[in-house]
């Protein structure tokens, strides 16, 4: 402590009676930047709080790593159920707390019907739906209304996706179709090979329950426990049956040449020219008949003839009724694809 009259050690200019002054000073400036700080620190990061989490979420399991490894950059959950159909591969994986657990051929849109890129939701299943055709399709390819039953494009069962554009997942009536390499043949929507075992893993029932359900014969929806993700995505680049990442070709490469030509195919299905008229020979006039000649020495009888009729009066037409106004034209409901 500098006492006073004793100049301070350090060189530094001071003034007699000062010293006790500047010394009280600096402690209660000390002591009240201490409060302050002790009022402002925080025992967390703010950069870390944001970032940190939940303790109850799993690690990504090794399939979730592995696709985002090689750049398949979908938002799946760690836990929990979903599904993943990749257009490319022709390929349905159904996933259970990160790890697959059905894996399903499926038949895909044709390029010119492409099935699109889409995250979505199931949240039922349907069983023994009747099909009813899109507008479109009504327009470019005369299709009809088709009742539940073997005849029927979507099998015996479908899941309800939450979605505007008519793309669900179903069974199909065409089983050979999966029995194909390139297996484009629908017109948007996922035909699923192990449609059965996909109903029953999402009803969390067994397989022979989903039989019953079939075999009702009804038409009728069962809700699932809980909604399941369901993501339509595209890569060239996808794990295979044994995880290995494989290539597969661009599906979808042209498919605006493709659709330009389908469209042009229902354009000319839908016009037809009219019939031509065949033309008739014009008849011949007819010839008068004949006068029989006269005997020799008389002239022929002169035609009695007609007084000409009077006129008739006019007679004015009944005013036309007018014509009855059509019906108005019922307005068409979609349909599902």
């Amino acid at each position: 402590m500098v006492q006073v009259g004793q100049a301070p050690a350090d060189g530094a200019r001071w003034w007699p009676g000062t010293a006790l002054q500047s010394s009280g000073r600096a402690s209660f400036l000390a002591v009240a930047s201490a409060l302050v700080l002790a009022g402002c620190v925080t025992t967390t990061n703010p950069q870390q709080a944001g970032t940190t989490k939940p303790a109850d979420e799993p690690p990504p399991s090794a399939y979730i790593k592995m696709l985002r490894e090689n750049g398949i950059n979908v938002a799946v959950p760690t836990r929990g159920k979903y599904i993943m159909v990749n257009i490319p591969s022709y390929e349905l994986v159904a996933v259970e707390d990160g790890k697959p657990v059905i894996r399903s051929r499926v038949v895909l849109g044709q390029p010119a019907t492409r099935t699109p890129e889409l995250n979505s939701s199931a949240f039922a299943v349907r069983f023994n739906p009747s099909w009813t055709p899109t507008p479109s399709m009504i327009r470019n390819e005369a299709a009809v209304y088709i009742p539940p039953g073997p005849a029927n494009p979507l099998g015996r069962l479908m899941f309800e996706l939450d979605n505007d554009q008519f793309i669900f997942l179903h069974d199909t009536n065409q089983k050979g179709l999966f029995k194909q390499t390139r297996r484009a043949f629908s017109h948007g929507c996922i035909r699923v090979e192990q449609v059965r075992p996909l109903a029953a893993w999402a009803l969390g029932v067994t397989a022979d329950e989903v039989d019953k359900m079939v075999a009702r014969g009804s038409t009728y929806s069962v809700p699932l426990p809980e909604q399941i993700p369901v993501f339509l995505v595209y890569y060239t680049r996808f794990p295979d049956e044994h995880d290995q990442i494989a290539t597969y070709p661009d599906v979808y490469v042209n498919w605006q040449a493709e659709e330009r030509a389908y469209l042009a195919r229902a354009a000319a299905r839908r016009w037809v020219p009219p019939p031509t008229p065949a033309v008739q020979p014009a008849a011949a006039p007819a010839k008068p008949p004949e006068a029989s000649p006269s005997p020799p020495g008389e002239t022929a009888p002169a035609a009695p003839t007609v007084a000409p009729e009077p006129p008739k009066p006019a007679v004015e037409a009944p005013p036309a009724a007018a014509p009855a106004a059509a019906p108005a034209p019922e307005a068409p409901r979609a349909g599902s694809d």
